[in-house]
């Protein structure tokens, strides 16, 4: 077997034993058998646990940085060439987290629900700070434009969108359907603006 076909039965392997037992209780013995290689076969292939399971969840988290990036621009444009009020009505974001979401659901759900153990159990803090940073200079720039907006808590604004983000990944930790998740994330979108309106006062 090639280099290159054997490391992806490996990756199919790893998969399904971190699905099953979390990152901590899987084995790196127990993936070396079932690909049937040696323990030390496999160490050559990947260093460690840790980085077999980086290069499972790597699509998940190039996803969520490609999502920030890209949604920023798009809402903070929509807000700039159609007013505030077009940027409130647009719910374009919370569908394409879906989208992205069930694209590949179960390497969403190894960051998600079975990385306890690694660099990314707390990677919802991750996703809420680059969300909040991204608000704040939103904001920043409308207050210089002479928008009135509410002073702002920045652990009270941390709290409300870990809320709105945890909320939404219960969409993964209870394997909802496709369509139950799009139609879940708009009542968490309609319910969420309405209370972030009255948080920021714009």
């Amino acid at each position: 077997m090639r280099t290159t076909e054997t490391k992806e039965l490996i990756l199919q392997i790893a998969r399904d034993e971190f699905m099953k037992k979390g990152f901590q209780n899987a084995s790196m013995r127990t993936i070396a058998g079932k690909v049937g290689i040696t323990a030390t076969a496999l160490y050559r292939h990947y260093a460690s646990k840790e980085d077999i399971f980086d290069a499972l969840v790597e699509p998940a988290i190039s996803g969520w940085e490609t999502m920030f990036k890209t949604e920023t621009k798009r809402q903070v444009g929509t807000a700039r060439e159609n007013g505030i009020e077009a940027m409130w009505h647009d719910t374009e974001q919370a569908r394409l987290i879906v989208d992205m979401i069930y694209r590949d659901f179960d390497t969403q759900k190894l960051l998600f629900c079975k990385s306890k153990g690694t660099k990314y159990e707390d990677y919802l803090h991750v996703i809420v700070t680059q969300v909040q940073i991204a608000t704040l200079e939103f904001m920043k720039e409308l207050e210089q434009k002479g928008v009135r907006i509410n002073h702002v808590d920045e652990k009270e604004m941390h709290l409300i969108l870990s809320a709105q983000y945890s909320a939404m990944l219960d969409m993964i930790v209870h394997d909802y359907s496709y369509d139950e998740a799009y139609h879940y994330v708009d009542t968490l979108a309609s319910f969420f603006k309405e209370g972030w309106r009255k948080f920021l006062g714009f």
